[in-house]
């Protein structure tokens, strides 16, 4: 098991939050998210780092999260991803789809996959977040048509 800490980039003496003990997959899947929702504030990822056994998230807050419904049917022990349409300057993300995973790694693969297809149409990954207010991931697409 690993420690995980998550700290602003412009003042990184500032810890937002931690994790310890961390699994490897969950690690894996925070390290790779480009977003992170916790407290309604929206983080970016800039980068990470291990330092002395410790993995460090450096994010920058941009925004503050609006307020979406939780889906009806989450298992405790089930990953929830939404599948959303992604648009420049949108204040609003469509949802495609929403996938169901029994495991990490599962999301671990689908956020390292650059395209994926839902009904007959291909859509590319523009980022994936991690949001901890709603306990799912998001994988924001949009499509070459």
């Amino acid at each position: 098991m690993a420690r995980l800490e998550y700290r602003l980039l412009h003042n990184p003496a500032e810890m937002i939050c931690h994790y310890d003990p961390i699994s490897i997959d969950e690690l894996l899947v925070r390290n790779d998210s480009d977003w992170f929702i916790r407290g309604g504030t929206i983080y970016e990822r800039h980068r990470t780092e291990e330092e002395d056994g410790v993995h460090l998230i450096y994010v920058i807050p941009t925004d503050t999260a609006v307020e979406q419904s939780e889906p009806e049917s989450m298992q405790e022990e089930e990953f929830v991803v939404e599948i959303r349409q992604f648009a420049d300057e949108a204040a609003d993300y469509p949802l495609l789809h929403v996938k169901h995973y029994s495991s990490l790694l599962e999301v671990l693969l689908l956020l390292q996959t650059e395209t994926i297809k839902l009904n007959g149409r291909k859509w590319n990954k523009t980022s994936f977040e991690l949001d901890e207010d709603r306990k799912m991931f998001v994988y924001y697409a949009r499509t070459n048509d």
